[in-house]
């Protein structure tokens, strides 16, 4: 299976922006930050989204909110049990542990059963039933169709970098909940195998054999730890590249989040000299130690408006000193991070 530049309509992501504005997110911000300078005024019905910035939108949802199913369930997830989730699936030794490793913590997350492995004639199955998972758009059918495709991809590009590409060697069919139709689903372009129509759940069917194989070791770029979000757009750019139209400061502080702090590691991902690097920041009023700053600090807003405790975010930030991460967040917030929670959850009260 070959990977794609693929796009979903714009469109179709919509009623989902609407809802995480009225929730108080910037979403704005994040379409300004993607390129999309027009924002939620584009009027363009074939206007179309890289599949990746879809994921990118559905992160930066989830982060806002602290919410790992970025609103689209209306049982909200703390954002960091994505990382639970990978680290323990990372531990497989192959496809077929993985698999079993993320059907068991989804369900753990998710309270119920959602998820299964069914083991066949010579196949191996990771099926999704969410017939009774507590959606926040459920009234609307196509919609429903349109995050259930987006999330058997999801799951697949994860298995797929848990596996170090087996998943995509593996994976022989794709059935689907939706009837087949003349209206094309441009997500569903990711796939080069066969869809099935109209199915009671999702289901990725993967050879068995394939599946039982010892997993290659794993490349060094792809063990980003944050979150599930990350590491499935991690994948996809490193599998279907194309030009990013987001500037430099908004993909570094992607690769920051990632926890890749070093100017020349960060450089080599984005595909630049140093030199060329610190050239394309100056052009943009910037430089990399600012950078790092502020995603810091921008995690550690997060974190308090969200009720973690000043003690909880210094270690998340891996201070070891109170002291100085209350003296770091004054100098850059003016306030200290105490009086910042208080002013956080007073405007929560409003």
């Amino acid at each position: 299976m070959s990977f794609r530049t693929t796009s979903v309509l714009f469109a179709q992501v919509r009623p989902i922006l609407v809802s995480a504005a009225e929730s108080g997110v910037d979403v704005e911000g994040i379409l300004e930050r993607l390129g999309l300078v027009d924002g939620m005024r584009a009027t363009d019905p074939e206007r179309r989204l890289e599949l990746k910035d879809y994921y990118r939108i559905q992160r930066d949802i989830a982060q806002s909110l602290d919410d790992l199913t970025a609103r689209l369930s209306e049982r909200t997830l703390t954002y960091k049990t994505g990382n639970f989730v990978i680290a323990q699936a990372q531990q497989s030794r192959t496809l077929q542990d993985a698999m079993v490793s993320l059907a068991e913590h989804f369900n753990m997350m998710h309270g119920a059963p959602y998820n299964s492995v069914r083991v066949g004639a010579g196949h191996s199955a990771f099926v999704v039933d969410d017939s009774t998972f507590p959606y926040r758009f459920r009234h609307d059918t196509e919609l429903m169709h349109f995050v259930g495709d987006c999330l058997l991809i999801k799951v697949h590009c994860l298995l797929d970098s848990l596996s170090n590409g087996l998943a995509t060697q593996a994976i022989r069919r794709v059935p689907l909940q939706r009837t087949r139709s003349g209206t094309p689903h441009t997500q569903n372009e990711f796939w080069d195998v066969p869809l099935e129509f109209g199915r009671p759940a999702y289901e990725l069917v993967y050879d068995y054999d394939i599946a039982c194989q010892t997993i290659p070791n794993i490349d060094r770029i792809d063990l980003s730890t944050d979150g599930i979000f990350a590491r499935v757009i991690s994948h996809l750019e490193r599998k279907s590249p194309s030009r990013d139209k987001r500037s430099y400061s908004a993909r570094i502080l992607e690769l920051v989040a990632e926890d890749c702090v070093d100017q020349s590691e960060v450089a080599e991902r984005l595909g630049v000299s140093v030199a060329t690097l610190r050239r394309r920041l100056e052009d943009e009023g910037v430089c990399f130690r600012d950078l790092v700053r502020q995603s810091r600090f921008n995690k550690a807003e997060q974190l308090l408006s969200h009720g973690r405790s000043v003690s909880q975010v210094c270690e998340t930030l891996n201070y070891s000193d109170i002291r100085a991460f209350n003296r770091a967040f004054k100098k850059w917030k003016g306030l200290t991070p105490a009086e910042f929670a208080k002013q956080a959850k007073l405007l929560k009260a409003d």
